[in-house]
């Protein structure tokens, strides 16, 4: 898995990940969310048009980010998830509860 972060000014994150989200990739991905959050961010856009698989452990990692974004009551955004890892999300249930959008660029103006 690889990971880039970039801050794209007044406090958005953007978390691009290229790989499998499975069980070896999630504990990196998620320290480096808890980086990001730490930071206290007003936007944390995870690009996920890279991934193109994501088991459990991925989907756990990112409801621990959701619930601690809304504890520091910042936007957390999943974005370019491709139609067999945004299955997974209808599949679980999990569509009404992320933000969802087709591409990271719309979010960030480029």
């Amino acid at each position: 898995m690889k990971i880039n972060v970039a801050e794209k000014g007044s406090g958005i994150f953007v978390l691009d990940l290229e790989g499998d989200l499975d069980m070896s990739a999630s504990p990196q991905v998620r320290s480096t969310l808890l980086q990001i959050l730490n930071k206290t961010p007003s936007h944390v856009i995870v690009d996920l048009s890279k991934v193109a698989y994501i088991d459990s452990s991925g989907i756990a990692t990112f409801v621990e980010g959701l619930q601690l974004s809304r504890k520091a009551e910042s936007r957390f955004t999943l974005a370019g998830a491709n139609p067999a890892v945004a299955s997974i999300f209808e599949l679980a249930h999990l569509k009404e509860v992320f933000e969802l959008i087709p591409d990271a660029g719309r979010v960030i103006g480029e």
